[in-house]
């Protein structure tokens, strides 16, 4: 089952969605790093597949996947990025990233320009399940990006999120968010807080900024004792250059991940232990739980 821990954005009735119990395996978290085509849907929903399905032939038990930000029609040309927008529990993306969920029993996490219903265009994330019935969409929750880049332009184009939900799913408790909220500390502490493990982060993170896009990362996973999967674009685009590959880190900030080539660009993977967060915490020193007790304190 799925279990929502905080927020309620975008999120199916959690009994309508029957998920497999974890079990005693290790999850495996793949980032991959891909280049799509601007403006491409179908044929950036095509790369998606041939890259998912390849990863999970390598690794059989896959569970999860992160795909780039804004992937299904590429982060560029953001001035016409609104004709590539679609609603976050409809259209192309959810119904072809549900069906390749269900098939090939993973968890996916994808970017996408979101179409919101009361009108304006979201940087959002959809994170679909493997189970559920094939007529719905197997969305699980959608992030929209927080805190938009304005030496791009993103704050002329796209409506910041509020919501920061977190749900417990395939046996990790779970959160999204995008690329340049990364650079935020408070954002992914704010995931922690609610009880997040595992954080998925679909990323466009440009150079020269590469280094500083590794840093966040394992910075990010390291503050708060969490894992951290990333996924960045990769590429030459008209208004922009992405070489660093995303990857996955640990709660103790180091990259357990190594980054091989795959068609279309670079694949990530690494085991994720669950209950390595609390041990490393015991270890290290649980900065969470003390913040957790300092706003406590401030509000008594």
């Amino acid at each position: 089952m799925v279990r929502v821990i905080q927020g309620g954005l975008e999120i199916l009735d959690p009994v309508a969605v029957e998920l497999i119990p974890a079990d005693a395996r290790t999850p495996i978290v793949a980032s991959l790093n891909l280049s799509p085509e601007p403006g491409d849907i179908q044929g950036n929903l095509l790369l998606a597949e041939r890259a998912i399905t390849g990863a999970k032939r390598a690794y059989p038990a896959l569970d999860w996947v992160v795909l780039p930000e804004l992937f299904t029609s590429a982060y560029s040309r953001l001035a016409h990025i609104h004709k590539y927008a679609e609603p976050a529990l409809e259209g192309e993306s959810v119904q072809f990233f549900s069906a390749l969920a269900r098939k090939l029993g993973v968890h996916i996490a994808y970017g996408f320009p979101e179409q919101l219903p009361v009108g304006g265009v979201a940087d959002s994330v959809n994170l679909i399940g493997p189970w559920g019935r094939p007529d719905e969409p197997g969305v699980l929750l959608t992030y929209r990006k927080r805190h938009l880049v304005r030496t791009t332009g993103e704050d002329l184009v796209f409506v910041p999120g509020a919501e920061l939900p977190v749900i417990e799913a395939g046996g990790m408790r779970v959160a999204l968010v995008v690329c340049w909220d990364l650079g935020f500390p408070e954002v992914v502490r704010e995931a922690a807080l609610a009880g997040a493990d595992l954080i998925l982060a679909p990323a466009g993170w440009r150079e020269p900024w590469g280094p500083q896009y590794e840093l966040s990362c394992a910075a990010r996973a390291l503050d708060n004792a969490v894992y951290l999967a990333s996924a960045n674009q990769l590429g030459v685009y008209p208004d922009a250059e992405f070489d660093a590959a995303g990857g996955v880190f640990g709660p103790d900030g180091a990259r357990v991940s190594e980054v091989a080539e795959v068609p279309g660009g670079a694949l990530s993977v690494a085991e994720v232990d669950p209950g390595f967060p609390e041990r490393w915490r015991s270890f290290y020193g649980d900065t969470v739980l003390e913040r957790r007790a300092l706003s406590l304190e401030a509000c008594s």
